[in-house]
Protein backbone atom coordinates (compact mmCIF):
# COMPACT_ATOMS: atom_id res chain seq x y z
CA UNK A 1 0.00 0.00 0.00
CA UNK A 2 1.18 3.53 -0.80
CA UNK A 3 1.28 6.45 0.96
CA UNK A 4 -1.11 8.09 -1.60
CA UNK A 5 -3.52 5.18 -0.96
CA UNK A 6 -3.24 5.54 2.92
CA UNK A 7 -3.94 9.12 2.94
CA UNK A 8 -6.54 8.76 1.03
CA UNK A 9 -8.48 5.81 3.26
CA UNK A 10 -7.56 7.85 6.60
CA UNK A 11 -9.29 10.88 5.01
CA UNK A 12 -12.35 8.66 3.66
CA UNK A 13 -12.40 7.45 7.82
CA UNK A 14 -12.15 10.40 9.55
CA UNK A 15 -14.02 13.05 7.43
CA UNK A 16 -16.77 14.77 9.80
CA UNK A 17 -14.81 14.01 13.40
CA UNK A 18 -14.71 17.75 14.07
CA UNK A 19 -17.96 18.77 12.93
CA UNK A 20 -19.61 21.18 15.74
CA UNK A 21 -23.06 22.18 16.54
CA UNK A 22 -23.88 25.49 17.84
CA UNK A 23 -26.14 25.33 20.77
CA UNK A 24 -29.23 26.66 18.85
CA UNK A 25 -28.62 24.16 16.09
CA UNK A 26 -28.60 21.79 18.63
CA UNK A 27 -31.59 22.61 20.02
CA UNK A 28 -33.14 22.69 16.88
CA UNK A 29 -31.47 19.41 15.88
CA UNK A 30 -33.29 17.82 18.88
CA UNK A 31 -36.08 19.75 19.91
CA UNK A 32 -34.76 20.38 23.19
CA UNK A 33 -36.19 23.23 25.88
CA UNK A 34 -33.07 25.58 25.73
CA UNK A 35 -32.21 24.83 29.36
CA UNK A 36 -31.68 21.52 28.82
CA UNK A 37 -29.72 21.72 25.82
CA UNK A 38 -27.52 23.78 27.49
CA UNK A 39 -26.60 21.13 30.00
CA UNK A 40 -26.21 18.48 28.03
CA UNK A 41 -24.24 20.80 25.93
CA UNK A 42 -21.74 21.73 28.08
CA UNK A 43 -21.27 17.90 29.94
CA UNK A 44 -20.81 15.84 26.58
CA UNK A 45 -18.83 19.42 24.39
CA UNK A 46 -19.81 20.85 20.98
CA UNK A 47 -18.50 18.08 18.72
CA UNK A 48 -21.74 16.32 16.56
CA UNK A 49 -20.11 12.83 16.91
CA UNK A 50 -20.44 12.96 20.76
CA UNK A 51 -23.79 14.56 20.83
CA UNK A 52 -25.29 12.70 18.58
CA UNK A 53 -24.30 9.20 20.69
CA UNK A 54 -25.58 11.18 23.77
CA UNK A 55 -28.64 11.32 21.96
CA UNK A 56 -29.27 8.32 20.40
CA UNK A 57 -28.12 6.94 23.97
CA UNK A 58 -30.93 9.18 26.12
CA UNK A 59 -33.21 7.90 23.28
CA UNK A 60 -33.03 4.25 23.65
CA UNK A 61 -33.06 4.93 27.99
CA UNK A 62 -36.45 6.51 27.46
CA UNK A 63 -37.56 3.94 25.20
CA UNK A 64 -36.94 1.03 27.65
CA UNK A 65 -38.86 3.56 30.69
Amino acid sequence: MSLTDTKKNIGTVVRGWNARYDLEEFIDAYHLAPLEAREIFARIGPYKVDLDQAMKARAQTIAKK
